[in-house]
């Protein structure tokens, strides 16, 4: 019996990534920095100081990012049936999120949904995804157990974490990365109909 749902954030509730294209420009045109926004994509759902050091990028640019993001916080949407199903969601089981944004963002982007049991964005003295030290934070802050959560991602990471976590995972096929695994999602708008 399942008792809590996490949810990554980008690409599984919302859709951002015309506000990650239009950051990630600015950080190029700041600092003068080739690396295009392809390559960046490639690794949305690490914390970004692991992003950048994938890239070779200095972690300067870090403040640049976010600043830019904050300013085109209408370039994010919520996914369609976003809020109608966390809403029916949180009659039977408590909701969270654990996603790389950090704080101050997913706060913001939050005020447009149901509140959460709980929200872990990095968080220091915690490894970031792929590493399970987030899930397993929000897992005991919810006081569930492994075999009672599941975790709802759209990146191979996510994947990772969950596995390491000792969690299902189900893959939100409608988000940004292609993930092999037995349980996926065409829309969010499917996932009560599944978890019955």
């Amino acid at each position: 019996m399942k008792k809590l749902i996490v949810f990554d954030l980008d690409g599984v509730l919302i859709d951002s990534l015309p506000n990650m294209k239009l950051s990630w420009d600015t950080v190029r045109h700041t600092h003068n920095i080739e690396t295009p926004f392809e390559s960046y994509q490639k690794h949305i759902g690490k914390p970004f100081p692991d992003i950048m050091n994938a890239l070779g990028v200095p972690l300067k640019v870090q403040s640049t990012y976010e600043e830019a993001s904050e300013q085109n916080l209408d370039k994010i949407k919520l996914y369609e049936g976003a809020f109608d199903t966390l809403t029916v969601l949180k009659q039977n089981y408590k909701i969270a999120i654990c996603t790389s944004k950090g704080e101050k963002r997913t706060s913001l982007i939050l005020e447009q949904l149901p509140d959460f049991d709980w929200v872990c964005s990095p968080t220091m003295g915690l490894r970031g995804k792929p590493a399970p030290d987030q899930l397993l934070h929000t897992m005991a802050f919810c006081n569930s157990e492994p075999s009672e959560t599941i975790y709802i991602g759209d990146m191979q990471t996510d994947y990772e974490c969950a596995k390491r976590a000792g969690v299902d995972f189900i893959h939100a096929k409608y988000g940004y990365g292609e993930v092999e695994c037995e349980v996926s999602l065409e829309s969010i708008t499917n996932l009560n109909s599944l978890l019955v």
